[in-house]
C-alpha cells in the first residue's frame, strides 16, 4: 500500500513497507484460508481466490499471482488444503480444505479474531466477535461454530467447555 505513495520520504518508505509485508505474509494465508472454506465442498481456483479477497477487504489486502501460487503449493504441501482439476472446459485447478485443513483454519482464524480483539484497544478501534455465531475456546482460542454443534471439548487441545457453553444456554446432554 505505502509502495504506491510517490514523493515520500524514502526511510520511512521502506521501513513502512517492509512492517506491511510482514503483516500481510500472514494474514494471507489465513485470508486464502477464510475463501477455500466459504466455497466448501464446490471448490475455488485461485484467481477467484484473489478476486474474492480484493473484494471483501475492499481492496486493501491485494494477493498476487506471484504470490498466491506459491502460498497454496506451500498449504497443499502441508496437508491443509488439497485441490482437484477440472475435467473439461478450462481445466482450473480447484482447492479444498482438507478435514486437517479446517481444524487448522478454525484455530487459527479463533486466534487471529482474539488477538485483534485483544490488542484493538491499542489502536483506538473497536471490534466485535460474534459470540451469538461462534465460541472461542479459552484454552487454545480455537473458533467453534456453534451451529451443528455437538462437542464438549475444543477438537484442537481437548479443553472441556461445557462452563462456556453452559454460559450462553448452550449446554449439551
Amino acid at each position: 500500500m505505502i509502495k504506491s505513495v510517490k514523493g515520500m520520504d524514502t526511510e520511512f518508505q521502506e521501513y513502512a513497507s517492509k512492517f506491511e509485508s510482514e503483516i500481510n505474509r500472514g494474514i494471507s494465508t489465513l485470508s486464502i484460508l477464510s475463501i477455500i472454506s466459504q466455497y466448501g465442498e464446490n471448490g475455488v481456483y485461485g484467481y477467484q481466490i484473489s478476486k474474492d479477497i480484493l473484494e471483501q477487504t475492499h481492496e486493501m489486502l491485494i494477493i498476487e499471482e506471484g504470490t498466491i501460487y506459491p502460498i497454496l503449493r506451500k498449504l497443499e504441501d502441508d496437508r491443509i488444503i488439497r485441490s482437484e482439476r477440472e475435467k473439461e472446459g478450462r481445466k482450473r485447478k480447484f482447492y479444498f480444505l482438507t478435514v486437517y485443513g479446517e481444524k487448522i483454519y478454525n484455530y487459527l482464524s479463533g486466534f487471529y479474531s482474539i488477538l485483534t480483539e485483544a490488542i484493538a484497544p491499542l489502536f483506538d478501534v473497536s471490534v466485535h466477535l460474534k459470540q451469538n455465531k461462534y465460541i472461542y475456546c479459552p484454552a487454545c482460542s480455537n473458533k467453534i461454530d456453534l451451529q451443528n454443534f455437538e462437542a464438549k471439548y475444543c477438537d484442537v487441545c481437548g479443553h472441556y467447555i461445557e462452563k462456556e457453553l453452559d454460559e450462553r444456554g448452550l449446554k449439551n446432554e
